[in-house]
């Protein structure tokens, strides 16, 4: 012990480097708490897996843009149609 009460640490004990302020008393607690982060970081990830499949599945359901186009053409060609067809018959109703 040292003139103020505390113990000096044994040199085995010292770290070079790190958080624990150069011992390691305390590192089986910050090594378990740095797991229990880690666990909770994957469940994290494992559950915006899951919801990024979740979004994949549903858009795949939707109309893409080329189905869009398509029935836009469509829709402008059964007009058009009409069109020409009612102005055929007014034609030969004259």
């Amino acid at each position: 012990m040292s003139a103020t009460g505390v113990s000096k640490p044994k040199d085995q004990d010292l770290l070079k480097s790190g958080d624990g302020g150069g011992m390691f008393t305390d590192m089986e607690t910050r090594i378990t708490k740095l797991e229990a982060s880690a666990e909770d970081t994957r469940s994290s990830l494992d559950s915006i897996r899951r919801q990024l499949a979740q979004m994949d599945t549903k858009l795949d359901s939707k109309p893409d843009q080329g189905w869009i186009i398509n029935m836009v053409c469509v829709v402008l060609g059964v007009v058009l149609a009409s069109i020409a067809a009612t102005a055929s018959v007014l034609a030969l109703m004259k």
